[in-house]
């Protein structure tokens, strides 16, 4: 049995040795590509924070927010806004927070939902507007 698994193992590390690179070799260019391509592809999950109490009192649950960038002491900020064009409240660092405030200033547009609201509360999701 030991002499069976030695021409297995043998045989694996010798698939293994050759797909890897083949893989490797695929993969980075498909995933550099796929990386570069869909990087401005981010799912938004998160609470509104900042909140202007006056722009939430006329929100309700399932109004589609904007998503812009607003400047405040020279550095961006992502912000979400109403139809109406006032700001409700802004977004903290969130997973790849960088990389959507580089999409935004490149032009990629984002609308969000709200989900919940309360109290000086606010949850959206959303993403990638076409």
């Amino acid at each position: 049995m030991a002499g069976k698994r030695i021409p297995t193992g043998g045989n694996r590390n010798a698939d293994h040795s050759s797909a890897p690179t083949a893989s490797k070799s695929k993969l980075g260019l498909g995933l550099g590509g796929v990386e570069g391509a869909d990087r401005c592809d981010i799912r938004i999950d998160t609470d509104l924070q900042g909140i202007r109490l006056p722009a939430l009192v006329a929100l309700k649950k399932g109004d589609i927010l904007r998503v812009d960038i607003e400047f405040r002491d020279r550095h961006p900020v992502a912000v979400a806004i109403r139809s109406d064009g006032v700001i409700v409240g802004s977004f903290n660092a969130f997973e790849k927070y960088a990389t959507f405030l580089e999409c935004l200033e490149a032009g990629v547009r984002y609308s969000v939902e709200v989900t919940e609201i309360g109290s000086g509360h606010c949850h959206v999701v959303g993403g990638r507007t076409p």
